[in-house]
């Protein structure tokens, strides 16, 4: 039987992200990966599971699908901590959630909606707000 521990999922979605936001040199592509992980709660809130599943094969910018595919890894590790097959991974994770159940799909959502709550909360403290001019430039006429 699995034990819940919300640190189970709040570690496993730092340590992602980081690694995801660290691989990433460029900071324009950063700042569409906060946004991006910012934006999941509310994307698998409306639309559902199966429709981010085919979001991440329609994105056409990488930094948003590596995000997407980032939350698929987690989802898998936190759902299947003991399975080294994770049945998000791919196009393998459509057939998966579209031949499960209703109950246990609608179970899937729920802990998916867990996980993105905290790719939002992850994303403020890992990708930071550039840091601001303390001298701001004098507007001269």
């Amino acid at each position: 039987m699995l034990t819940y521990d919300p640190r189970t999922i709040s570690s496993k979605v730092y340590k992602n992200l980081n690694n995801l936001k660290n691989a990433t040199p460029n900071e324009s592509d950063r700042k569409e990966q906060k946004s991006q992980a910012v934006e999941l709660y509310t994307y698998v809130a409306t639309w559902g599971l199966l429709r981010m599943k085919a979001e991440e094969f329609a994105l056409s910018q990488s930094s948003k699908k590596d995000v997407v595919k980032c939350f698929f890894k987690t989802l898998g590790e936190v759902a299947f901590p003991d399975d080294l097959q994770n049945p998000f991974l791919d196009r393998q994770g459509l057939n998966y959630l579209t031949e499960k159940d209703a109950s246990e799909y609608l179970s899937c959502t729920g802990l998916a909606l867990q996980v993105a709550r905290e790719f939002a909360f992850w994303a403020e403290a890992i990708y930071p707000k550039t840091q601001i001019n303390q001298n701001p430039p004098t507007v001269t006429n």
